[in-house]
């Protein structure tokens, strides 16, 4: 007797499992039909990573078998999905047992909102990303989406486990139970699916007002292709480093002094970034600045498993060709610097920094040091290659903003249009002007919602124009409303300044 009873609940548990597991290939399936609002397990996966601490996720990586070392992050993964299928596994035998005294709809509705609660009150505000990812300015996904799917996924388990476990009453009330849960899965399904049409459409409501931009010849794209990025560096001929041959190094005034290799790098928590880079030498209306989406390991990270001591207040970085530049310690902590290892989702480029480049928000980028070789802690300041040679040490980019389109083109409504591109570093924009008479008169531009807080503003502007040639200037206001200056300055030694201005020609 006691045989028979182990063996029904070993066949029972495995049916759970197997189901559990059905869902679970459901809900990655639900993944590309919500427009790639993460599931909840990936949820769990990513605040793990963020609770535990890169130290011990680094520290687990090289537990693995060498064979597996290089897929630690999706072992990793594999594991949290077993620990989501147990933890709502039990959660759905508990709503089931439940379900004697209540109706099959109240436990669907319970387990879709225990899954929201779930997401917004623990595993989005482990992320960093605050309270139901509202706050969170970094958070990609909508809101709205991302929890009606989680309530979807949700739902989705707990109809599961009413259709197979319904095991009491008559057929008429199991076929009942089955026709509710169908109808409440269908509605959900629904509103997720309204959900992601509804962001679809405020989003191209939203972008409405500057949709002609991408009928302006010249206009910069939001996304830089790697080919058009600028590149400037000091040598003749750039260094040619082999992944085999690279190790980072970071040392200094640590804790924990640490050799990483790329392979090391990729299996710690990932970010994938659009920032905006600009050189310092770039002059008024010059095209060293570019907008890429940057993939890699944030900064902070590194130097919490190196562990800086309470002295420390810079941070210098060294390249392969014996290039150096340094910053100040809570510039390297803040959450937009990265270790970057991939640039438009492909492998750094030899000219732009293979294996790793830094990106350091907020500052010119001869401080986002490329072919980084050394990371070094200290505490006090350091002056680089550039600066020994007279430029800024401070190096905070300046407001600029500049036109893109050469002549102005001619919209079906009659009007012309010209646009461009605004930059603030981490101040953002909050206005563009342009003036087409010279500087005389200025009227306010369309902008375009940036990528996120470390991206350049796109613009548009708009006027009913004769055919001739106009005297054109624009100008910027970042988040701080402080309004580009028109005083003019050569780039030397902290970046140039002054409005942009061209003859645009009106047919």
């Amino acid at each position: 007797m006691r045989v028979v009873l182990h063996r029904k609940w070993s066949l029972a548990a495995l049916r759970r499992v197997l189901i559990a597991t059905g869902v679970m290939g459901i809900g990655m399936l639900m993944t590309k039909l919500s427009a790639g609002a993460p599931l909840p397990p990936e949820m769990l996966f990513n605040s793990t990573s963020r609770l535990l601490g890169v130290p011990w996720v680094f520290n687990l990586i090289h537990l693995l078998p060498f064979s597996l070392d290089l897929y630690a992050k999706q072992v990793f993964f594999a594991f949290t999905i077993l620990i989501f299928l147990a933890a709502w596994t039990g959660i759905g035998l508990g709503l089931v047992s439940f379900s004697g005294r209540t109706t099959p709809i109240r436990v669907i509705v319970g387990s879709a909102g225990a899954m929201v609660l779930l997401v917004g009150l623990i595993l989005l505000p482990l992320q960093g990303l605050g309270l139901f990812g509202i706050s969170s300015k970094n958070f990609l996904y909508p809101p709205l989406v991302t929890h009606l799917w989680a309530a979807l996924f949700g739902g989705l388990f707990a109809t599961v486990y009413l259709i197979i476990y319904q095991q009491k009453g008559t057929d008429e009330r199991r076929r009942d139970s089955i026709r509710s849960a169908a109808q409440l899965v269908a509605g959900l399904t629904s509103a997720g699916a309204l959900s992601t049409l509804l962001m679809s459409a405020w989003a191209r409501a939203q972008q409405a007002a500057t949709s002609f931009l991408s009928l302006l010849p010249g206009m910069s794209a939001e996304i830089t292709a790697t080919e058009d990025h600028y590149q400037v560096s000091k040598n003749v001929f750039n260094p040619r480093v082999t992944e085999p041959d690279w190790k980072l190094t970071v040392q200094g005034a640590v804790e924990n002094e640490l050799d990483v290799t790329l392979s090391d790098l990729k299996q710690l928590p990932s970010v994938e970034r659009t920032s905006t880079l600009i050189c310092i030498s770039n002059q008024v209306g010059g095209d060293l600045v570019g907008n890429s989406l940057w993939t890699g390991v944030r900064l902070a990270d590194l130097l919490e498993m190196a562990q800086p001591r309470k002295d420390a207040s810079e941070v210098i970085v060294w390249a392969a060709d014996n290039y150096s530049d340094s910053f100040s310690l809570e510039a390297a902590l803040h959450p937009g610097s990265l270790l970057a290892y991939f640039q438009n989702g492909e492998p750094l480029t030899t000219d732009h920094g293979f294996p790793t480049r830094l990106l350091i928000p907020g500052i010119y980028g001869m401080k986002s040091v490329k072919w980084v070789v050394s990371i070094e802690v200290a505490d006090q300041d350091h002056l680089g290659y550039w600066q020994t040679r007279g430029w800024s040490d401070l190096a905070e980019v300046k407001t600029m903003s500049r036109i893109d389109t050469q002549t102005a083109t001619r919209l079906s409504d009659g009007s012309v249009a010209i646009g461009g591109i605004a930059f603030a570093g981490l101040r953002g924009i909050n206005a563009v002007e342009v003036s087409v008479d010279g500087g005389t008169h200025w009227q306010h531009a369309e902008i375009d919602r940036a990528v996120n807080e470390l991206s350049w503003t796109l613009w548009g502007f708009r006027w009913e124009a004769e055919p001739g040639v106009y005297t054109v200037l624009v100008r910027a206001t970042d988040g701080q409303g402080i309004t580009q200056t028109s005083e003019r300055a050569r780039p030397l030694p902290d970046g140039a300044s002054g409005h942009h201005s061209l003859r645009v020609k009106v047919s």
